[in-house]
């Protein structure tokens, strides 16, 4: 059984189904407060856009790198509360977004990795050392960032695929079980009806005839 399939269950055979589902709308606000506390603290950071500055984007990407780490826990913790309000819909449309963001991810620390070795060439040799300690710990980030995203979407969509097999099996096996026990006391025994006229009959024709 899979962990969070295990933890549902053994959770449902604790808390009642309305009970679950307090807790988890207790949990998106709290997983989307965090992430839009997040966003909003990375805008005001890169506010206003200069796209065509070198610095600008290097800053920007370093932010946005940083942003999406801190942002792995406020995600997972808005996917465990979709699982337990039984969202699955949301649970779909989150685990191609998460999976989406994992892709962009890599786009943005190729374009960080040519910006920084420009931006690093043009820099006084006193501070190259620093810049580059900043630019491993980016990378390093957003290495983490887009596996984790990517991963889990993909985890999830497993998970969401074998709970459907699942429940699909366990719905056949309850309509197998529920036709046969309907199915079996309708049915007549015909050995024993001809068994039993076969044993009138013989009876009969020993009775001794009048006359």
């Amino acid at each position: 059984m899979e962990p969070f399939v295990r933890l549902h269950y053994e959770a449902s055979m604790n808390f009642s189904t309305t009970q679950l589902r307090m807790l988890g709308s207790v949990m998106y606000f709290a997983a989307f407060s965090l992430l839009t506390s997040n966003l909003a603290d990375l805008v005001i950071k890169i506010w206003p856009i200069k796209s065509s500055e070198l610095n600008w984007r290097v800053g920007a990407a370093g932010l946005v790198l940083d942003m999406l780490v801190s942002s792995i826990v406020p995600l997972a913790v808005f996917f465990f509360a979709a699982f337990m309000n039984n969202d699955r819909k949301l649970l779909q449309v989150m685990r191609w977004v998460v999976v989406l963001i994992g892709v962009i991810t890599v786009a943005l620390l190729a374009m960080f990795a040519l910006d920084a070795v420009q931006i690093r060439a043009a820099l006084p040799q006193n501070v190259k050392g620093q810049f580059i300690k900043a630019a491993l710990k980016a990378s390093l980030q957003g290495v983490l960032s887009a596996t984790v995203f990517i991963w889990f979407g993909l985890t999830v969509g497993k998970l969401m695929k074998s709970t459907g097999v699942a429940r699909a099996a366990e719905s056949k096996e309850g309509m197998l079980m529920v036709g046969s026990r309907e199915a079996s006391p309708s049915r007549p025994n015909l050995r024993a009806i001809d068994a039993s006229e076969g044993t009138k009959k013989d009876s009969t024709s020993a009775l001794p005839a009048d006359g």
